[in-house]
């Protein structure tokens, strides 16, 4: 599987399945560090190496530990997904060793630091939810109904909770009350539909082509008690009316050429009719380009970031759904269980699981959104029966 003629790449982010296997279906080999070396990235990597978790994101000395273990004079670069967002100053570390291909630390930190990225929404007069932060919600009144609490850097959706006890700012102690100033802001609950735009940002062609949209994606929740929006997965080609997907295309070129976002990023937002409102860009690969895996992405990330020209068709007209499946308490995956073709994120058998982590990925693909959402959750039905039966 595994020739010596194959350009060589470093993959890393929580759970990079959709990455790894982007990059060998452009004919790269790939060295896999993630959370999870589920079934797939260990088939798929030449190499893979399991990481711990740190305050919700990679485990950093973990991560450089490996990295400089390895000969990087064989590899062409570095890429990334999720996991990087609450300490982007690794990235400039890992680009002093080998070349990371795509945003660098600087660019991040426009991007998640909530002070910077709606400062830069309100100069370019791109819509967002009402932000505020832990010391101005203090001046609000006892039970702010309608404010989620968001934790800066974080991903996946778990993260976010409904705002309804100011009690629960715990800020009887300077410590206390720094650290939540420091890792939390506020933002208006705001009514519509979530979604995504996955995009390819050219830095040295922005003036003249802007960002290539790959698709607009209804972003999917999974929630549970204390999750109330835990990502849940996503479908590609939502139904979003053309004036909507224009301005979100506008507010995304404007984002990049202000940011200077390179390759793959995603954006999201809400949609209301016509109205698009922006919550975040993700400077990063996204795992919504598994919606995608006929439009050769990874070649066209490293090709964008190259500042070459990116050729770029619209491919599958398909609704393609991905669901991610959450253990409902302790588990461990038994030996015999049945693996659909449509079952992604594997686990290993034996494989011991806490309440909350994920199991595993479902996919499904039909003529309408509304057919291929209903047979995802379907399919995440069934497999969730087989784990407990």
């Amino acid at each position: 599987m595994f020739t010596a003629n194959k350009p060589k790449i470093i993959i890393a982010a929580i759970a990079c399945r959709p990455y790894v296997q982007a990059a060998v279906a452009c004919g790269y080999e790939v060295v896999a560090m993630d959370v999870f070396t589920d079934i797939e990235v260990s088939n798929l990597a030449e190499s893979c190496y399991q990481l711990g978790l740190s305050n919700g994101q990679l485990n950093m000395h973990q991560l450089i530990q490996v990295i400089s273990s390895l000969d990087l004079q064989q590899f062409i670069g570095f890429c990334y997904g999720a996991g990087f967002e609450k300490e982007p100053t690794v990235l400039s570390k890992i680009n002093a060793l080998l070349p990371v291909i795509g945003n660098l630390e600087q660019v991040v930190r426009r991007c998640k630091v909530p002070d910077d990225f709606f400062l830069l929404c309100e100069q370019l007069q791109v819509p967002h939810p009402k932000v505020l932060y832990p010391e101005e919600m203090l001046k609000l009144p006892p039970n702010p109904a309608g404010w989620l609490r968001k934790e800066i850097g974080a991903s996946g959706g778990a993260h976010v909770k409904p705002m309804v006890d100011m009690q629960s700012l715990d800020l009887k102690e300077s410590n206390d009350q720094k650290r939540v100033f420091d890792s939390v802001y506020y933002q208006q609950f705001q009514q519509g539909k979530p979604v995504s735009c996955l995009f390819i940002a050219n830095n040295k062609r922005m003036q003249e082509q802007g960002v290539q949209v790959v698709g607009f994606n209804e972003q999917l929740v999974n929630p549970s008690n204390d999750s109330p929006f835990r990502y849940g997965g996503a479908v590609s080609n939502v139904a979003m009316n053309d004036e909507a997907k224009a301005r979100l295309e506008q507010y995304v070129n404007q984002l990049s050429q202000a940011i200077g976002l390179v390759g793959l990023n995603s954006c999201d937002a809400i949609c209301d009719g016509d109205a698009i409102y922006v919550l975040e860009i993700n400077p990063r690969l996204s795992a919504t380009m598994g919606l995608y895996t006929d439009y050769q992405l990874f070649e066209k990330h490293i090709a964008a970031f190259d500042g070459n020209a990116v050729e770029f068709e619209q491919g599958d007209t398909k609704n393609h759904a991905q669901y991610v499946i959450y253990a409902e308490c302790e588990m461990t995956i038994k030996d015999d269980i049945t693996w659909p073709a449509w079952v992604y994120d594997r686990p290993v058998s034996g494989s011991f699981l806490v309440a909350g982590m994920p199991v595993c990925t479902v996919i499904a693909e039909a003529e309408t959104v509304e057919h291929a959402i209903g047979l995802v959750h379907e399919r995440a039905v069934a497999m969730t029966h087989e784990f407990l039966n």
